[in-house]
């Protein structure tokens, strides 16, 4: 099992929802973060700190088995993708294992 944390713009979300839906992708969890990127730091500061000022966006957060990683990753980044600035960026880490408290299931069971 692999984990995929993405970082995106607000107004990417619902797009893609839709589509990660429509892959077949078991669920998501969606948090609102603030963030700064090396490049977002040279976007905009404060005048009067030259502070870089974080900005808004959205985390989501994918479990699914390993097969599927690629395909997801390929649709994210074409949704997210506009070639500006803070399009987001893709994590994907490993998940050793995973329980639905509820019933005690183990592994991929747990999340489908």
């Amino acid at each position: 099992m692999k984990m995929i944390k993405c970082f995106i713009k607000y107004e990417k979300l619902e797009a893609v929802r839709e589509k990660l839906f429509e892959l077949g992708v078991p669920g998501l969890s969606v948090v609102d973060v603030k963030g700064i990127g090396k490049p977002m730091g040279q976007m905009k500061s404060d005048s009067d700190s030259k502070v870089p000022q974080f900005h808004p966006c959205v985390e989501i957060s994918i479990v699914l088995e390993a097969a599927a990683v690629q395909e997801v990753i390929d649709t994210l980044a074409k949704e997210m993708h506009t070639g500006n600035l803070g399009d987001g960026k893709i994590f994907v880490l490993p998940v050793e294992d995973a329980v639905r408290v509820r019933t005690g299931e183990r592994g991929k069971q747990a999340f489908y």
